[in-house]
């Protein structure tokens, strides 16, 4: 499946965060400007040539200090500094304009710069800018493909951002958004994940620009990422796993009304909250059937990993420090019990109290690692009502189930008439009456899902058109509910 790169989204900065932002990203769009234009007028080995490369490394190089990677992109005529926007009039004749030509004859909104990049490649790269941007018909992954047989690795093009006009329905470019959003911090937290599991310095700015994304997509309409949370069973569960904490977890602080910046430091610990894992042995993470006793003791282990996995990894700041210690509670329980196991009782941390829930609820309704078998979501949350007090914090799992429903996306109903409907999002105004999407009935799938908000009402006779003979368990069907949402998605790109 082929995702487009995120809209750029502004993180929240104070001004004068801003403007040093803008003001880097104007010195880096400027030489980077000048140093193609010389690469165009000189060889490689001329003096001017080789100045001006040097400026555009050392400049480069003080910049991925302090990102680990710069990113410039274009969006709606502006260009973007590492997501935020560059402040400043622009003219026909400078820089900023002649990139954002530059980007459009590619077919590219923009290049990332990462740690590490060499002068070869900065070389190779320009060589190919110069020569692809005289051709007719090229397009981002022309681009892309050149710098990858290039060899250059250091060096990404970014694909374009398809900015939708205002006639196109709002409905579907909600969804197209959402499912950008999801599937872009699935493949970022891959990449991250793997270079932490390595022991290797991460690059923060992707992530952090995927988790504005998501809690910018919670606070307009969060009904369409949380649809995408049935994918509880995909392939890279993993991943999916964690973007669905990240999500349940931003979903649950919107609605207890946490300001924005606090929804997106509580969004970066619950994507990292099970980073511990990437120190356990495959065969135990991916173990079909039961752990054993010594097993069980390694994956305990898993919270102080997590912790000493992202202080060893990312830069330490307020935000790393705090997914610190989520990486190291998520499995305490609030009445002391739980693991890692501790000499002493201790209040637990607001951002550990909400991941437990949504990391606990998530597990147990794709069958993994605490259960094998999935159960359906209702009775995974009668159970964990049955423990608020002891594991979990009583305000916050009634808050939870206000926030996903009585009856949470993936869920399978029985409607009357024998009809199979799959839970889609909360009700608008009734949490016992959520949104569905009519997928078949006994005798098998509809070719088209038919979307229904289960409120609606007969308008002669005030009853409601819909009713809810009972939940399916997924284990009396052949549906499987992960890969109808992924292949229902697919086929609305």
């Amino acid at each position: 499946m082929k995702i487009d790169r995120e809209i750029v989204l502004t993180p929240t900065l104070s001004d004068a965060e801003e403007q040093r932002y803008s003001d880097q990203g104007r010195r880096l769009a400027n030489q980077l400007a000048i140093f193609l234009r010389t690469f165009k007028l000189y060889e490689s080995t001329n003096d001017n040539y080789r100045k001006q490369l040097q400026l555009l490394r050392d400049l480069t190089n003080d910049l991925l200090t302090e990102h680990l990677e710069v990113s410039l992109q274009a969006q709606s005529g502006y260009l973007f500094y590492c997501s935020v926007r560059m402040r400043g009039e622009r003219t026909p004749n400078d820089n900023s304009h002649y990139l954002l030509e530059l980007f459009e004859r590619l077919g590219i909104s923009g290049l990332v710069f990462e740690l590490g990049y060499t002068e070869e490649e900065i070389t190779r790269c320009a060589e190919i800018i110069w020569r692809l941007s005289q051709q007719d018909g090229t397009d981002y992954d022309i681009v892309r493909v050149a710098l990858g047989e290039a060899g250059v690795s250091k060096i990404e093009v970014l694909p374009p951002i398809i900015e939708t006009s205002v006639e196109m329905d709002d409905k579907y470019r909600q969804r197209r958004f959402a499912q950008q959003t999801f599937f872009n911090a699935v493949g970022n937290l891959k990449t991250v994940m793997h270079a932490i599991g390595t022991s290797r310095p991460v690059s923060l700015s992707r992530t952090t620009r995927v988790i504005h994304s998501i809690v910018d997509q919670v606070l307009s309409d969060d009904s369409y990422l949380l649809e995408l949370t049935a994918l509880r069973d995909f392939d890279e569960y993993t991943f999916v796993h964690s973007t669905n904490v990240c999500i349940y977890s931003i979903c649950l602080g919107a609605n207890l009304g946490l300001m924005k910046s606090e929804l997106s430091a509580l969004g970066f610990a619950a994507l990292f909250h099970d980073v511990g894992k990437t120190k356990l042995p495959l065969q135990v993470l991916n173990k079909p059937s039961d752990f054993t006793e010594n097993e069980w003791e390694l994956m305990r282990k898993h919270p102080t990993y997590g912790l000493l996995s992202i202080a060893k990894t990312m830069p330490l700041d307020d935000t790393t420090c705090r997914a610190m210690l989520v990486a190291f509670e998520h499995h305490s329980n609030i009445d002391g019990s739980g693991y890692p196991s501790l000499d002493f009782k201790r209040n637990l941390n607001l951002f550990s109290k909400i991941v437990a829930i949504c990391d606990v609820f998530d597990a147990l309704t794709s069958g993994r690692v605490y259960r094998r078998d999935a159960r359906s979501p209702e009775y995974v949350l009668e159970t964990m009502l049955s423990e608020v007090g002891t594991k979990f914090d009583e305000t916050l799992m009634r808050v939870f189930v206000r926030t996903i429903s009585v009856y949470p996306p993936g869920t399978l109903l029985l409607l009357n008439g024998n009809r199979i409907a799959l839970v889609i999002g909360p009700g608008r105004d009734d949490h016992f009456r959520p949104m569905v999407k009519v997928i078949g009935n006994r005798k098998g799938l509809f070719e088209i899902a038919e979307e229904l908000d289960l409120a609606d009402k007969d308008d002669a006779t005030g009853e409601y058109i819909h009713q809810i003979v009972r939940v399916i368990d997924p284990r009396e069907t052949n549906i499987d509910v992960s890969r109808y949402v992924l292949e229902s998605w697919h086929n609305e790109s």
